[in-house]
């Protein structure tokens, strides 16, 4: 009796003419785009949102002094130094807190004030640069001058407490070389104002 003969197959995925397709320098090309592409998508939207919350890079500025007599014939005066923040992230909110600050002319330290611990200021988002995190007053410092004379070597020291969004710290805020000017307010009064725009102040930071 006859045993049915099977062909072996000579197809493999397609047939015997089959080929792979080709590798062109435009696939690779298209393959790499589509990668960078997947990478960058990735970066903005799961990266972006935690950098923005988290790294709150600050840059502090003396952007305002200020201080007045009481009277023409008084030697003190009270000071009001004012700090703002500025942030290349959007919508950095910070707040300070003074804990300790000192007020030099040159080296030599003419005012020192401690105030009292009552609560952090409201959160000020960083990127409006006419907000200011905090201002410092000094009360009756000695403050020799001439109307019309500029005093070119006040510096400033600042200890506070750092409050972010998403942390807390403290921080050493120098501020150095504030100009000063001289001048007279309507009742003849000498009064004090910084000179020129706002100065950059260096600051060191304890995270905790």
């Amino acid at each position: 009796m006859a045993t049915p003969s099977r062909e072996a197959s000579t197809t493999i995925s397609g047939g015997a003419n089959y080929e792979p397709d080709e590798i062109t320098l435009a696939s690779c090309c298209c393959a790499y785009s589509v990668c960078i592409l997947l990478g960058l998508f990735l970066s903005v939207v799961i990266v972006h949102p935690y950098r923005s919350k988290d790294a709150c890079y600050l840059e502090l500025f003396a952007n305002s002094v200020s201080f007045s007599f009481s009277n023409a014939n008084a030697s003190t005066a009270d000071w009001r130094i004012g700090l703002v923040a500025k942030s290349p992230a959007t919508e950095c909110k910070t707040s300070l807190h003074p804990i300790k600050s000192r007020l030099l002319r040159g080296h030599e330290v003419i005012s020192e004030v401690s105030p009292p611990f009552d609560g952090f200021e409201e959160l000020v988002t960083s990127d409006r640069t006419d907000e200011p995190v905090t201002t410092v007053h000094f009360n009756k410092v000695v403050t020799p001058g001439v109307i019309g004379g500029v005093v070119w070597d006040y510096r400033v020291e600042i200890v506070a407490g750092l409050k972010a969004e998403s942390a807390r710290g403290f921080l050493t805020v120098f501020c150095g070389d504030i100009p000063v000017k001289f001048t007279a307010d309507p009742a003849g009064n000498m009064v004090g104002s910084l000179l020129g725009s706002m100065r950059r102040c260096d600051y060191l930071l304890l995270d905790i």
